[in-house]
């Protein structure tokens, strides 16, 4: 792209940039630096004419996304996504595909500022059900935290040095590119992105959560191992469901461990540097946990769980009750 219109940029950005207090900088390795400034219009420019790769934060101050993202980072994953596509399109929900350097990306643009708890409670459904992320990862934003992090899209990947297009199938399940440079693909989405708002009963739904956590509680069923209604035990019955796990024979199912319980830590947006060693260790015995050193986090296997699957400890729980956490 060698001139790019200011009112496209300005597009692009309405589009895909909802935070612009902060922005990131992706190495060769494809690892991100998080630059703690303004996202201008020329630095949006020179990510669109491959001069460098940014990444945009997804959550603002108010914990609000104004799109959410489905990556499908393996090998087929863009074949995955046509059929989440498909099905959010029979739900009444128009989504934008975008190939990338394993897998691909599927964007679904709001019409508003949406609580991320509320757009989370809507989409990470679709997500379980065909084994992918959903970004944004959190239902909020922790105290002085950045939040999720995607690349922003028609920019260069440092590591494969190639940019991906925006797709869509045409007549016999074909993808093809819907413009052969970033500037063409970009008027594209301009032209054809519809923006959609969460359901009413998304928010019925998280009401009815959040009175059920406040008055209920979790114990252990008996031998079984997971958790059901009672009356007064609270966090101790995930406690006491975590002592009931092996946990490194769980972990060990998302994780390849050496005889010492180290393995590579699966979390790696929190490896500013991209480090890649086996960082995460599993520790057994007394008081089972694990522990990533270059992250400087611990859990128990339960909080594992949870940040493995981007869900919260309510939504945990709840899966623990449908037999579906591990």
């Amino acid at each position: 792209m060698q001139e790019t219109a200011m009112t496209l940029v300005c597009q692009y950005r309405e589009l895909f940039v909802h935070r612009s207090d902060q922005y990131a900088v992706q190495q060769r390795d494809g690892s991100y630096i998080c630059m703690p400034e303004p996202l201008t219009y020329e630095l949006l420019i020179g990510h669109l004419m491959g001069r460098w790769t940014l990444g945009t934060y997804l959550l603002d101050e108010q914990s609000r996304c104004s799109f959410a993202v489905f990556d499908a980072d393996s090998e087929g994953g863009l074949g995955v996504l046509v059929q989440v596509a498909r099905r959010l399109a029979t739900d009444g929900v128009w989504s934008l595909l975008e190939a990338s350097r394993r897998g691909g990306h599927l964007w679904v643009h709001l019409a508003e500022p949406t609580s991320a708890r509320l757009v989370r409670a809507w989409l990470l459904p679709y997500a379980v059900d065909y084994g992918l992320e959903l970004y944004p990862k959190q239902d909020m934003l922790a105290p002085g935290g950045s939040g999720s992090l995607i690349r922003l899209p028609l920019g260069v990947h440092r590591r494969s040095r190639g940019w991906y297009p925006f797709l869509e199938q045409v007549e016999g399940g074909v993808l093809l590119p819907v413009g052969q440079t970033p500037e063409a693909c970009c008027a594209w989405a301009v032209e054809h992105i519809q923006r959609v708002v969460v359901p009413q009963w998304v928010g019925e739904q998280v009401q009815q959560d959040d009175e059920l956590s406040e008055s209920v509680a979790l114990v252990p069923a008996g031998d079984t191992g997971l958790l059901v209604a009672g009356s007064s035990c609270g966090s101790g019955g995930i406690r006491a469901w975590c002592r009931s796990q092996d946990i490194r024979e769980v972990i060990g199912r998302y994780v390849v461990l050496d005889r010492h319980g180290r393995g590579s830590c699966p979390f790696k947006e929190h490896h500013a540097h991209g480090d890649r060693h086996p960082s995460l260790q599993v520790f057994a015995g007394v008081d089972p946990h694990w522990y990533c050193y270059t992250w400087g986090r611990a859990g128990n296997v339960f909080d594992f769980l949870c940040l493995y699957h981007g869900l919260t400890s309510q939504e945990g729980w709840r899966w623990l009750k449908q037999g579906r956490l591990v």
